[in-house]
C-alpha cells in the first residue's frame, strides 16, 4: 500500500563490512596518535615541569618552553605559508592533464574527487613538513635568545666596525635564519618541479612536457628569491673571514682584505642585481636568461678573483714577503686571542733569577710553602683510599673523565688545619650498586634502599705514616682528628654526586640503607636513615605521576610498586653535572667538579667551574679543550665567569657570578632572570674554596706560550715560542712524554709587594705551572705562570721569567740526574728486586724565595696479587741550577736537611720514621750522610752485581747471570747483618 505523502519517511542506512572497517581503523590511528602524543610530550613535560620547580629554576624552565615554543610557532608558520603558497600556485599554473587523464579514464564523477584528494594531501606534506621545519628550528632557542638579549663587548673589531657582541651574540642566529630561507626555497622549488612534471605527465609519452609562461615565472621568481638569499650569505661569509684560519695565524690577512672580500662583495652585488632583475622581469623571456648570466659572472668572480687570483697573489707576494705584508694583521691577532682568552692583564715579573740563593733560614722562612709541598699523587693515593677507606665492595672513589676513562675522584683544597691554613686532599665515598652482590642487585635494594653514599676521606698532601697517609678525616662512622668547624662533617650522607647517575626512591615502606658496621662484635648492626632532605620530587602514592615516571625513565617497577608512601619522593638526575646541565645546557663545565664541606651547614656541596665560550670572536685563535670521551670544541672565547654549587644531600643548585663583566654572561642574566646570583650572595665559608680550574689554566697555558709576545715579528719568527714542559713517562708501554700537569701549591709570590724581600706578603693558594722552550720541553724551563685563587685577587695570572742567559734544568735532566745518584740508584735497584716496584711520582717545581726545588715522592708498591697497596716510601730532593744537588730522605724534612745545613723546620715529620726493612743507607733519622763507609761499600757492590745481572741476562748468558745474582745475594745478606750490628748497638747506647 503506498504510502501518504504526510506520513513520516523512514531512511534506513546501511553500512558494508569495509565501511565499519575502515571507521575503526580510523579510531584506532586516532587513539594511537593521541597516545604517542601524550608519551612522547606530556609525560616529559609534566616530569621536567616537577623537577624544575624541585630544584628552584621552575622560571628558566618557562623562558625555555616559550623560546621554544616562540621559534617553533614562527618558524613551522613561515614555512607553511611559503611551501604551500607555492604549492599552490604551482597547481593553478600548471594544467591538470594528468588529473583529467585518470578522470577519463575513472569517469567524469571522479574528476572532483581527484582535486580534492589532492588538495587534502599537499595541505597534509605541507603540514608535516613544516612542523619538521619547525621543530629543527626550535632546536636554535640559545641562538634565539642571544640574539634578543646581546650585551655589548665594548670592543670593535678592526674591519667591519662592528661591535664584538654582533659576531658572538647575534650572528649565530642570523646564519641559522638565512640558512632556514634557503633551504625553504630549495624544498618548495623542488615541490614546484614536481608538481609541474606530475600534472604534465600524460605529456611524457610523446615527449617532454613544455613549460608555459605562467610556470616559468614562478620558477624564475624562486631563482631570484635564491640568488638574493645566496647574496646574503656572501655577505655573511665575509663577517666569517674574521674567523678563517691562516696557518700563521687566525682573521683575514693581506690576501683575504684584498681579494676574497672583494669577491664576496662583487658576489653581493651581481647576486642582487640578477635576484631583483629575474623577479622584476619573471614574466619574460629575459627573466631566466638574467638568472643564468647571474651565475655565470657569480662563478667566474669566484673562480677567478676570490680563487686562482687570490691563491696566485698568497704565492707569489705574499708568502715571499710575508712578515712586511701581514705584520698588521698578525698584531691584531694577537691583540684578540690575548683578549678572548683573558691574557691581556697578564701580570709579567722578568726578575725572577732562579739562582742558588737560597738559604736554611729563607726556608725556614717559608715554613707554609715547604708544609704544604703534595707528595702523594692522586693515583697512588686513590689506591690507598680504595683499599682501606672503601670499607665495601659497593663503595666508591671514582668519576669518569672527560675522556671516558674511570679514575679516582680526589680533589685538592685548602683548609684550616692546626691552626695554620693546610693544602690538603679529599675524596667523597660514593655509592656503586653495581658493587653489590648478584644476588642482592635487585630492583628494591637499587632503588630504594642502597640510595647514597656515605662521608669523605681527607689527608694532609704531604703527611703520611709508615708510607701510609696520614688522615683528617676517615673511617665509617666519620671520625676526624682535628676539631677545627671547618672540618665537621654534621650531614655525610652523599645523595648527590658523581656517580649517582640513576635515580632512587626515598621515605619508601622498605627501610633506607645508611652505612655498614664496622665493628667485630657479634651483635653488630648496620645503620639505616630515613631522608629529611628537600631533594628530589613528592611522588606518593599518587596514580598519574607514578604513570608519569614510570613511562618517562622508562621503568614498569615504578607503576607496579605497592611500598611507596604519602611520603615517598623520587630523586631524579642525581649526577650533579646532568643537574647543571639540564638547568643550563648554554654553560659548559669543568671536567672536575669538586666536593667542599660547607662550614656553615656542615652538608657535603659540589662545586662545579662554569664556562662561557664562543667560536666567533673575531681575529683570536681558537684552541682546542677535550669536552667528553669523543669531541672537543675549539673557543677562541672562553670566561671562568659563572660558579655553580650542588648540594650533596638536598641537590640544591645555585650559580653565582664570579666576573659579571663577560658580555656573555650579561646575556645570560638577562634571558633568565634571578638566576645567576651575586658572588657576594655565596656563603663566605664556600666562597673561601674557590679555585682556578685547571681546564681553563691549562687552555690559556697553551695559548700564552705563544701569544705572550705582542711583538709581530717575534711571533712570526716563532723565536721565543714557549711550550709545556714534559716527563718522562713510567709506563714502559708507551715511552712516550707526558705534559707535566699544573698543580696547587701555597706560597708567597715573590715581586708583588714593596719589594722583593716580600714584607708583609702573606702565603696564597696558586695554580701553577713551569713553562719550557719549545723544542727543549723535557731539557729547560724558562719561566713559571700561576693563576691566584683567594680573594679580591682571585683569578689574576702571573708570569714569572728567569734571565734570558740563564739554563734552567727541566724535568728530564733532574730525573737522569736523581737517577744517575749512586746511592740513590742503588736502592732503586735493590727495592725493585723480589716482586716490588719502585716508582718516582710527580715531579713539582717549586719556587721558593729566588730558587727552585724540585721534588719527587718515591713510591714502593708490590708488583705481585691483587692488592697493589702503594707506599710512600722516599722524597728527593734536588737544587741547584749550575751544580745541581740531590738529597733523599724519609720525609721532605729530611731531604732539605741534608741539602740545607741547619734547616730545621718544614713538614712535620712521619710518625714512626718508615725506613724500608734492611733498606740501605736507611739511619735512624732516615739521612744518607750519615751511612757508614762500610755499608756504602756493600750497597756499591749490590749495584754492580745488579747491573752485571742484568746485562748477562739480556745476552742470553744465564750462566753468568746465576754468578751474578749470587754475588748480588752475598751483598744483601752481608748488608743485612751489618744493618743488624749497628741497630744493636745504637739500642745498646
Amino acid at each position: 500500500m503506498p504510502s501518504s505523502p504526510d506520513q513520516p519517511q523512514i531512511v534506513l542506512q546501511y553500512y558494508t563490512p569495509n565501511q565499519r572497517l575502515r571507521r575503526l581503523l580510523l579510531m584506532v590511528l586516532v587513539l594511537l596518535f593521541v597516545v604517542f602524543i601524550i608519551l612522547h610530550n606530556a609525560a616529559p613535560l609534566f616530569v621536567d615541569w616537577l623537577w624544575f620547580g624541585e630544584v628552584g629554576y621552575r622560571q628558566v624552565f618557562i623562558n625555555t618552553i616559550l623560546a621554544k615554543t616562540e621559534l617553533y610557532a614562527m618558524f613551522a608558520v613561515f614555512f607553511f605559508a611559503f611551501f604551500y603558497g607555492n604549492v599552490a600556485i604551482a597547481r593553478r599554473c600548471a594544467p591538470d592533464t594528468f588529473i583529467t587523464f585518470l578522470a577519463s579514464r575513472m569517469g567524469r564523477q571522479a574528476s572532483g574527487l581527484l582535486n580534492r584528494g589532492v588538495t587534502w594531501l599537499l595541505l597534509a606534506v605541507s603540514a608535516f613538513v613544516s612542523l619538521w621545519a619547525g621543530r629543527i628550528a626550535s632546536d636554535y632557542w640559545i641562538t634565539w635568545l642571544q640574539f634578543r638579549h646581546a650585551a655589548l663587548f665594548h670592543t670593535v673589531d678592526p674591519v667591519f666596525h662592528h661591535d664584538v657582541s654582533f659576531y658572538v651574540l647575534k650572528l649565530p642566529f642570523i646564519q641559522f635564519l638565512q640558512g632556514f630561507c634557503l633551504a625553504a626555497i630549495v624544498v618548495s622549488s623542488i615541490a614546484v618541479v614536481a608538481i609541474t612534471f606530475v600534472s604534465r605527465m600524460a605529456e611524457v609519452t610523446t615527449g617532454l612536457p613544455t613549460l608555459g609562461a605562467a610556470v616559468r615565472a614562478h620558477l624564475t621568481v624562486l631563482a631570484g628569491l635564491f640568488a638574493l638569499v645566496m647574496a646574503w650569505g656572501s655577505r655573511l661569509s665575509a663577517w666569517g673571514l674574521l674567523t678563517t684560519d691562516n696557518g700563521v695565524f687566525s682573521g683575514p690577512g693581506y690576501v683575504d682584505l684584498r681579494y676574497r672580500l672583494l669577491s664576496l662583495n662583487i658576489a653581493l652585488v651581481v647576486l642582487v642585481a640578477s635576484g631583483l632583475g629575474a623577479i622584476s622581469l619573471c614574466r619574460s623571456r629575459r627573466g631566466p636568461i638574467i638568472v643564468g648570466v647571474g651565475v655565470g659572472l657569480w662563478l667566474a668572480d669566484q673562480l677567478l678573483i676570490g680563487g686562482m687570483l687570490a691563491s696566485a697573489s698568497q704565492k707569489f707576494t705574499v708568502e715571499p714577503n710575508q712578515l712586511a705584508l701581514e705584520s698588521r694583521y698578525i698584531a691584531r691577532n694577537i691583540k684578540f686571542t690575548r683578549l678572548g682568552f683573558g691574557l691581556g692583564d697578564v701580570r709579567q715579573i722578568d726578575s725572577f733569577p732562579a739562582d742558588d740563593s737560597l738559604t736554611a733560614a729563607a726556608l725556614r722562612q717559608n715554613a707554609a710553602t715547604t708544609n704544604n709541598v703534595r707528595l702523594w699523587d692522586y693515583n697512588y693515593l686513590g689506591k690507598v683510599y680504595s683499599q682501606l677507606q672503601s670499607v665495601k665492595t659497593y663503595y666508591k672513589f671514582d668519576k669518569q673523565s672527560s675522556t671516558g676513562d674511570q679514575v679516582f675522584n680526589i680533589d685538592i683544597d685548602r683548609y684550616p688545619v692546626d691552626g695554620a691554613e693546610r693544602q690538603v686532599m679529599l675524596a667523597p665515598r660514593e655509592m656503586d650498586p653495581s658493587g653489590l652482590p648478584q644476588s642482592a642487585q635487585t630492583w628494591q635494594n637499587q632503588k630504594e634502599s642502597f640510595t647514597h653514599g656515605y662521608g669523605l676521606v681527607m689527608s694532609p698532601v704531604n703527611r703520611d705514616v709508615d708510607g701510609a697517609p696520614s688522615y683528617l678525616i676517615k673511617d665509617i662512622p666519620l671520625t676526624d682528628t682535628d676539631p677545627s668547624p671547618s672540618l665537621r662533617v654534621t650531614q655525610p650522607d652523599i645523595y648527590y654526586g658523581m656517580l649517582t647517575d640513576g635515580y632512587v626512591f626515598t621515605n619508601t615502606n622498605q627501610k633506607e640503607f645508611d652505612y655498614p658496621s664496622t665493628s667485630s662484635t657479634t651483635n653488630a648492626q648496620d645503620q639505616y636513615t630515613t631522608y629529611t632532605g628537600t631533594g628530589g620530587i613528592k611522588i606518593g602514592d599518587s596514580f598519574w605521576r607514578k604513570l608519569a615516571f614510570s613511562l618517562v625513565l622508562p621503568d614498569i617497577n615504578i607503576f607496579l610498586a605497592h611500598n611507596f608512601t604519602d611520603s615517598t619522593r623520587v630523586l631524579y638526575r642525581r649526577e650533579v653535572r646532568d643537574r647543571i646541565r639540564t638547568i643550563a645546557p648554554f654553560l659548559q663545565m669543568d671536567g672536575d667538579p669538586y666536593i667542599v664541606i660547607d662550614p656553615d651547614t656542615g652538608h657535603l656541596v659540589w662545586m662545579i667551574d662554569c664556562y662561557t665560550l664562543s667560536d666567533q670572536y673575531p681575529y683570536s685563535t681558537p684552541e682546542p679543550m677535550a669536552v667528553s670521551q669523543d669531541s672537543y670544541i675549539a673557543p677562541n672565547y672562553i670566561r671562568n665567569s659563572i660558579k655553580a654549587t650542588v648540594d650533596a644531600y638536598d641537590g640544591r643548585v645555585n650559580f653565582y657570578l664570579v666576573d659579571p663583566k663577560d658580555p656573555i654572561a650579561q646575556s645570560f642574566s638577562a634571558m633568565f632572570p634571578g638566576m645567576l646570583k651575586p658572588f657576594s650572595a655565596m656563603p663566605a665559608g664556600l666562597r673561601a674554596h674557590i679555585r682556578y680550574p685547571e681546564d681553563l689554566f691549562r687552555l690559556q697555558r697553551s695559548v700564552y706560550a705563544s701569544y705572550h709576545v705582542q711583538d709581530p715579528r717575534v711571533f712570526y719568527l716563532k723565536e721565543d715560542a714557549w711550550a709545556t714542559p714534559t716527563v718522562p713517562s713510567s709506563d714502559s708501554s708507551d715511552p712516550t712524554p707526558n705534559p707535566m700537569e699544573p698543580y696547587y701549591v701555597v706560597m708567597r709570590l715573590p715581586g708583588l709587594g714593596d719589594s722583593d724581600s716580600q714584607t708583609g706578603q702573606q702565603e696564597e693558594f696558586v695554580l701553577m705551572s713551569p713553562l719550557a722552550p719549545i723544542n727543549r720541553e723535557d731539557k729547560n724551563i724558562l719561566g713559571w705562570m700561576c693563576a691566584r685563587c683567594d680573594g679580591n685577587e682571585y683569578g689574576q695570572l702571573v708570569l714569572y721569567r728567569f734571565p734570558q742567559a740563564a739554563s734552567v734544568n727541566g724535568p728530564s735532566q733532574i730525573l737522569s740526574l736523581i737517577n744517575s745518584d749512586p746511592t740513590i740508584s742503588s736502592q732503586l735497584a735493590l727495592w725493585r728486586t723480589g716482586g716490588s716496584s719502585a716508582t718516582f711520582g710527580n715531579l713539582l717545581v717549586i719556587p721558593v724565595e729566588h730558587s727552585l726545588l724540585y721534588i719527587a715522592p718515591l713510591y714502593i708498591e708490590s708488583t705481585s696479587g691483587d692488592n697493589k697497596l702503594p707506599q710512600l716510601q722516599k722524597v728527593v730532593v734536588a737544587f741547584g741550577s749550575r751544580e745541581a744537588r740531590v738529597a733523599m730522605g724519609n720525609t721532605l724534612e729530611d731531604a732539605l736537611t741534608q741539602l740545607f745545613p741547619g734547616y730545621t723546620g718544614g713538614t712535620a715529620p712521619s710518625s714512626p720514621a718508615h725506613a724500608v726493612p734492611n733498606a740501605p743507607g736507611a739511619g735512624a733519622a732516615g739521612q744518607t750522610a750519615a751511612v757508614p763507609q762500610s755499608v756504602r761499600s756493600l750497597v756499591l757492590s749490590a749495584d754492580q752485581a745488579y747491573t752485571t745481572a742484568q746485562k748477562q741476562l739480556r745476552a742470553g748468558d744465564f750462566a753468568g747471570y746465576g754468578a751474578s745474582m749470587k754475588q748480588l745475594k752475598q751483598a744483601i745478606d752481608a748488608l743485612a747483618a751489618s744493618t743488624a750490628a749497628a741497630n744493636r748497638t745504637q739500642r745498646g747506647h
